[in-house]
């Protein structure tokens, strides 16, 4: 499939300069570019030597450089460049520079991250920095079906490469973000479909249990588990066996044979459950 991306125009020294470039990781999301003097806030990836750093990755392989985790707007995340391109995704000629959430299972289950995240490459001749971000102003949507948020074809190499723009002086560039993210609470329920295997246990009280106590014999079908920020639902029958004639019934009758040498048989019969689980409660 073509691309619909557009190459790169920049005229430095303007303090709005914007340009639409190309596609991010969805087709639908587009990016921006603006002139501004101030630095990113959140991370910064100097480079003192750009052809080592192509070195290291033949070396090894490898098409991309990840940075160290950072945390920003509450959240840990990690940047991808391709200094390349990313050519699986249509990036070849240009850089390539993705921002991931890491860490992910360590979120609340359903997490979602609606953040505004902004990429920056530092022109050393003017002491700017051209800034990339959504051409929609909209804040970026992440979830556990997509983790991270970028573009294929953030700068064309040969803009990246000529030396008049100050990108790459001396060997010498450097890249940057800023996120900020709304922080998501994670608090809710969901109600999944019954389990196949859950933990239970069946309770006796000889001489009944709250109500009935000093009356009755009664069961009770528990929960196994500990942690008891859940609802169980369960479908569930409770029997007293007979040790004589099979008729199980729930009556306490030695005659009947329910009591034979102080033992009683007791059984549960599980014929479905589901767990009702807060979010916050991962």
């Amino acid at each position: 499939m073509e691309s619909s991306q557009k190459p790169l125009s920049i005229t430095m020294g303007q303090e709005k300069s914007c340009k639409t470039i190309g596609s991010a990781v969805d087709n639908s999301d587009v990016v921006q570019a603006v002139v501004r003097k101030t630095p990113p806030s959140d991370y910064t990836l100097k480079i003192d030597s750009f052809s080592f750093l192509l070195e290291m990755l033949d070396k090894t392989n490898a098409e991309s450089y990840s940075s160290k985790i950072f945390e920003a707007s509450g959240y840990y995340w990690k940047l991808h460049l391709y200094p390349r391109g990313d050519i699986k995704r249509n990036g070849l000629g240009f850089i390539s520079f993705y921002a991931s959430i890491h860490n992910s299972s360590a979120l609340p289950l359903g997490w979602q991250i609606n953040a505004n995240i902004e990429f920056f490459v530092y022109d050393q001749i003017r002491g700017e920095y051209l800034v990339f971000q959504d051409v929609s102003g909209e804040a970026i949507r992440l979830n556990e079906m997509k983790k991270e948020w970028g573009t294929a074809q953030l700068l064309d190499l040969k803009i990246f490469h000529d030396p008049t723009n100050g990108f790459l002086l001396h060997d010498k560039c450097a890249f940057g973000v800023e996120i900020l993210a709304e922080r998501y609470s994670g608090r809710g329920e969901y109600l999944p479909l019954p389990a196949k295997i859950f933990s239970t246990k069946v309770v006796l009280f000889p001489n009944g249990h709250q109500i009935q106590e000093g009356k009755s014999i009664s069961l009770s079908l528990m929960s196994a588990h500990e942690d008891t920020n859940f609802r169980t639902y369960a479908e569930y029958k409770l029997r007293i066996k007979s040790q004589m004639n099979g008729k199980d019934l729930e009556r306490t009758d030695s005659s009947k044979g329910y009591l034979v040498k102080d033992t009683l048989i007791v059984e549960a019969e599980v014929t479905r459950i589901s767990t009702v689980n807060d979010f916050s409660s991962k």
